[in-house]
């Protein structure tokens, strides 16, 4: 009798933000994959914020606001030089990744196990004509702020400071088609949900052959809504560990999230009301699979129980979110945080 082959380790990769292994603006299943993946492998992701590319030179950018040429990264100089379609923003993404036996019908989970800042300051942009609020300022109103952090505090000026929120804004399987990066959708992409820090999950529907995952739009913080247009654009590394679940996204028709106290249903729309009736709607499906509830009493439990939160509102979609508590519920799952 032959004994079973003994399971292979799990592996561990790191991948790079070269010229080499990132790209601009779009999301798309065209990409040649920049790395090869089995399920259960972790990658170190390197990522690169757009935040002080706009002009070409991030050195002279930074440079205005007293931050030195040693402390601006290599990684974000050649990233600057990269074209790209600014019609379609100016999101630097590392990737994608190709996970090994990955179909459409499948579910990716994105296990988020670190996201640590590669420098010590962002990019905040908030000014006329942009965001939730584009005439709130003066047509001449400077818009571009660098802040600087520490390993716990933003700074935002003398008397004001607040916690780091390290995540990453966008994270995504390829869609079916070539897009903007700017648009979220059932692919995830620039969700800027600030809720997937370190110790949190993000599970996405596969949409083609391989996944081909891709990460960016690295922020330091941001407060729900990021209602200037932006948030507190940093470069980022994360640790990031993907399991395959084989036919679990074939009934998915938008990511979801959790952590170790929350499930977390998206919603979305171009209309910000579209975009919380989605959610609620898909909140409803969501309670029904997994604690059997029928759709007049998620509605119920949503207006009695539940908070909806607005992700971000500032995008090509606009991203609306029910938080559910795991306390409420007896019926209880493991969680690998």
């Amino acid at each position: 009798m032959l004994l079973a082959p003994a399971p292979v380790a799990a592996a561990t990769f790191h991948l790079p933000s070269t010229p080499q292994t990132v790209h601009r603006s779009v999301l798309s299943p065209d990409f040649a994959p920049v790395l090869k993946i089995k399920s259960g492998d972790t990658v170190v992701i390197d990522t690169v914020s757009h935040g002080g590319l706009t002009t070409g030179d991030p050195v002279s950018f930074f440079a205005a606001d007293g931050i030195a040429e040693k402390d601006v990264l290599p990684d974000a100089v050649a990233a600057a030089k990269i074209p790209y379609d600014k019609s379609f923003g100016g999101h630097v993404l590392t990737g994608p990744i190709a996970i090994e036996g990955a179909q459409p019908g499948d579910m990716l989970e994105v296990r988020i196990r670190a996201v640590k800042p590669r420098v010590g300051y962002g990019v905040n942009n908030a000014g006329n004509g942009v965001g939730a609020a584009p005439d709130l300022l003066p047509r001449d109103t400077p818009s571009s702020r660098t802040i600087k952090y520490d390993s716990r505090m933003a700074h935002f000026k003398p008397g004001i400071s607040f916690p780091l929120r390290p995540f990453l804004g966008t994270m995504a399987v390829a869609p079916t088609s070539a897009i903007p990066s700017r648009a979220p959708g059932i692919y995830g992409g620039n969700i800027d949900f600030q809720k997937l820090q370190t110790g949190s999950t993000l599970y996405l529907p596969v949409q083609v052959k391989d996944a081909l995952f891709a990460a960016g739009d690295p922020h330091a913080s941001q407060g729900d809504g990021e209602v200037s247009g932006n948030a507190l654009e940093s470069s980022m590394t994360a640790t990031l560990e993907f399991v395959l679940h084989k036919g679990e996204g074939a009934a998915m028709t938008m990511p979801y999230a959790e952590d170790k106290r929350n499930f977390y249903v998206f919603g979305m729309d171009h209309d910000l009301d579209v975009a919380l009736s989605n959610t609620i709607k898909e909140t409803a499906k969501f309670l029904g699979t997994r604690y059997g509830l029928t759709p007049q009493e998620s509605y119920s439990l949503s207006s009695t129980a539940l908070d909806y939160g607005l992700a971000e509102a500032v995008d090509l979609n606009l991203v609306m979110y029910a938080k559910i508590p795991k306390s409420y519920f007896a019926k209880k799952t493991a969680y690998w945080k």
